[in-house]
């Protein structure tokens, strides 16, 4: 890549261009996976919370944005402590969402974010951490194996408009 990447904290200036972008890769890389309802509703309550909550000063959450050209082309959110019981009763920092803009993936945009979340979370005490992936994602587990990540046998289910849909768990030791 010629271009300058810049990447800094997730602000609150930043939330259209966030929901925009999340959705834009949300379609994107799922597009196989679940059906236009799935999407639909999902834009529709995107925020649970609200983008202020998401982005507020927390020490445990670390929240970043990818810029190209002052254009968001990536955002990165992680957390000390995993959302999931299963691995945060074992001490995971989590890698909670990475989503890098279709034509500006495989630049190595999401090895930076990675590799600042790793440094983040070793400097606050983490020893290992967890990533969460659709099982049918291949292209992002191909990525997450490429890091060195170890599949774990944990997996969860969860439906959605009457459909079960997996994820499996990506486990690296810091």
């Amino acid at each position: 890549m010629n271009k300058k990447i810049n990447i800094r904290p997730l602000q609150l200036s930043d939330e259209k261009e966030y929901c925009d972008l999340h959705n834009l890769v949300w379609r994107d890389a799922y597009k196989h996976i679940f059906p236009q309802q799935v999407f639909d509703e999902r834009e529709k309550n995107l925020w649970l919370k609200s983008f202020s909550d998401f982005v507020a000063k927390d020490p445990s959450r670390i929240n970043l944005v990818a810029e190209i050209d002052k254009k968001p082309v990536g955002f990165m959110s992680a957390t000390l402590k995993s959302n999931y019981s299963h691995y945060n009763d074992k001490g995971f920092a989590e890698i909670m969402g990475l989503y890098i803009h279709p034509q500006y993936q495989k630049q190595g945009i999401g090895s930076m974010f990675k590799n600042l979340f790793i440094n983040w979370a070793k400097e606050n005490g983490a020893t290992k951490f967890v990533i969460a992936v659709f099982k049918d994602n291949l292209k992002a587990r191909k990525v997450y194996e490429k890091w060195g990540g170890k599949l774990d046998n944990y997996t969860q289910s969860f439906e959605k408009l009457g459909m079960e849909y997996d994820e499996v768990f990506y486990t690296f030791v810091l």
